[in-house]
C-alpha cells in the first residue's frame, strides 16, 4: 500500500532557481533513501503553500524529477517516489570510477522498450560500415553539441567505450612492428597505460600541478628524448585536461594552449580523453579546437549517464580515421545498436541532458563531503566531479589500500595509475560515485582515520 509520505519540506541551500532548489532538495532525499519508493509527496498546491513558492514552481520541479525517474505523478491520486534505493552492501566501493546513478530503473526499462521498436534483426546480425552507421554518429554527435563541442557526424569514429578508443587510437598512429613513445601525466588512467605497456609502447611520466601536465618539463622531456626516436616516428602525448583521472586537475585556456605549442614544436600528436569533460560546463577549448591536424579527440557517455552506456566517440585528423575505424574493427567489440538507439531515446526526450546535470550537482555534494573529511590533503578541492586524490608516496599508498580492504573499504590499486613505477609521486584515488551517500560517510571516514596516524601528504 503507497502511502504518505512525512518528508519534511526543504529548499536546497545552494544558489539558483527555485524550482532547481527544490529539485535538489527532493533528489538528495529520494536518492539517500529518506523518502521511500512508493511514498506520496505533498500536493503541488499545498507544498507550495508551505514552502512559500509559485505553484508553478511546484509543477516543474516535480516534471523534472519524473523525467529522471525519481517520481511519477498518477492522474487523480498524486505524485509518487519512484526510485529504489540500493541496500547497503558489506564492503564500501571507492575503487571503481562511475557516476552517482541517476537514471531510475522506469527510465531505463521505458527507453529500452522503445529502442527496441527501433533495431530489427538485421542491424542486429550487421557489424556495419567501419566507423558505425551514420545514424548512430549523428546521435553521438548530438550528445557532444549538447555539451558544447560541435563536431561533424561525419569525422567521427564510434567504439566500444572510450577505453577501445584509446586503444584504437594507439594501433593507429604506430608503424606497424614499431613502438612510439607515450608521454602522459606521471599519474593517469590506467587503461591507457595497461594497452600502451601490453602494445610495447614506453611510457613516459610527465610531472604534474594544479592543472595537470606541465607542458614546460613535457617540453624539456621531448626535446631530450628527440635525439634516439625514430625516424618518421611521432611521439605521443596522452592527456586529460578536465578532471583529470585521478587527480581531478582541470587544465585552463592558457595552459591548454601552451600544450598544442609545445606539441606543434616536436611534431607530436595528441590523445585528448575529455570523458570527465562532458558533465561540466566548457569554461575553456578542447584541445581538438585549438590542434585539430593532430588531436585524436575520445570521449563517451558512460562516466556522464551511466557505465551501461559504452559509446565511445573518437574524432581523429582526417588523415588517420580510415587506420582508427580499421582499429576499432580488428579489437573486435563492435559498438551495440540498441546502445546507440538507447542514447537516441535518451538525448531526444532531454532525459539526457538532465540526468548530466544531475550528475554534476551530486557529484559536488559527494566533492564537498571529501573536502570536509580530508581538507589540504587532497591534491585539490575540485567543486564537481566524482573522484579525488591524496597524494603520497608509492609505498604509503599501497600499505593504505591494502589497509582500507581490511577494513572494508575497496580502493584502486595504486601502481595501476603510475606511469613509471620507479618514480616517486603516487597516491590514492577515492572514486566518490558508486556507494550511497551513506556508505560513501562511512568508507571515507574510515579511509580518513587510516591515513591520519602517519600523516596525510601535502602538495
Amino acid at each position: 500500500m503507497r502511502v504518505s509520505s512525512d518528508w519534511t519540506p526543504r529548499l536546497a541551500g545552494a544558489a539558483g532557481p527555485t524550482s532547481e532548489r527544490l529539485v535538489s532538495a527532493l533528489a538528495e532525499d529520494i536518492l539517500d533513501g529518506v523518502v521511500a519508493e512508493g511514498e506520496r509527496l505533498p500536493a503541488h498546491r499545498a507544498l507550495a503553500e508551505e514552502l512559500g513558492v509559485a505553484l508553478g514552481t511546484v509543477t516543474k520541479a516535480y516534471a523534472e524529477l519524473g523525467l529522471r525517474g525519481l517520481v511519477r505523478g498518477t492522474h487523480g491520486r498524486g505524485t509518487f517516489v519512484s526510485y529504489r534505493a540500493e541496500p547497503a552492501s558489506g564492503s564500501v566501493d571507492l575503487a571503481m570510477n562511475m557516476p552517482p546513478r541517476m537514471l531510475s530503473d522506469r527510465v531505463i526499462a521505458d527507453a529500452l522498450a522503445a529502442s527496441a521498436g527501433r533495431v530489427d534483426a538485421e542491424v542486429l546480425s550487421a557489424c556495419g560500415p567501419p566507423g558505425g552507421r551514420l545514424e548512430y554518429r549523428r546521435t553521438a554527435a548530438a550528445w557532444l553539441a549538447s555539451t558544447g563541442l560541435e563536431i561533424p557526424a561525419e569525422e567521427l569514429v564510434l567504439a566500444h567505450g572510450a577505453q577501445q578508443g584509446i586503444a584504437a587510437v594507439l594501433m593507429a598512429v604506430s608503424p606497424p612492428g614499431r613502438p612510439v613513445a607515450v608521454y602522459t601525466e606521471e599519474v593517469t588512467f590506467h587503461g591507457a597505460l595497461s594497452y600502451a605497456r601490453l602494445a610495447g609502447h614506453p611510457v613516459h611520466g610527465v610531472p604534474i600541478d594544479r592543472q595537470g601536465l606541465r607542458p614546460d618539463l613535457l617540453d624539456r622531456m621531448l626535446s631530450a628524448d628527440a635525439r634516439t626516436r625514430g625516424s618518421g616516428i611521432r611521439p605521443v602525448i596522452y592527456v586529460t585536461p578536465t578532471l583529470q583521472n585521478p587527480t581531478g586537475a582541470t587544465m585552463c585556456a592558457s595552459r591548454r594552449r601552451e600544450l598544442v605549442r609545445v606539441a606543434r614544436a616536436h611534431d607530436a600528436l595528441i590523445i585528448e580523453d575529455d570523458v570527465y569533460a562532458v558533465s561540466e560546463e566548457r569554461l575553456a577549448p578542447a584541445l581538438v579546437s585549438l590542434a585539430p591536424e593532430r588531436t585524436f579527440y575520445v570521449s563517451s557517455a558512460s562516466k556522464a549517464l551511466s557505465p551501461a552506456i559504452r559509446l565511445g566517440m573518437v574524432k581523429p585528423p582526417c588523415a588517420f580515421r580510415p587506420r582508427v575505424a580499421d582499429a576499432v574493427r580488428a579489437l573486435g567489440l563492435p559498438v551495440s545498436p540498441l546502445i546507440c538507439v538507447l542514447l537516441d531515446e535518451l538525448v531526444s526526450a532531454g532525459i539526457a541532458s538532465t540526468v548530466r546535470a544531475s550528475i554534476r550537482d551530486e557529484g559536488a555534494r559527494r566533492t564537498e563531503m571529501a573536502r570536509e573529511q580530508f581538507g589540504s590533503a587532497l591534491f585539490l578541492a575540485p567543486k564537481t566531479g566524482y573522484h579525488v586524490f591524496l597524494p603520497m608516496a608509492p609505498d604509503r599508498a599501497r600499505a593504505l589500500a591494502a589497509s582500507a580492504q581490511d577494513a572494508g573499504v575497496l580502493l584502486a590499486d595504486p601502481d595501476t595509475m603510475m606511469a613509471d613505477l620507479r618514480q616517486r609521486a603516487g597516491g590514492v584515488r577515492l572514486s566518490l560515485g558508486a556507494p550511497s551517500i551513506s556508505e560513501l560517510a562511512r568508507g571515507l571516514s574510515i579511509v580518513h582515520g587510516l591515513s591520519a596516524p602517519a600523516g596525510a601528504a601535502r602538495r
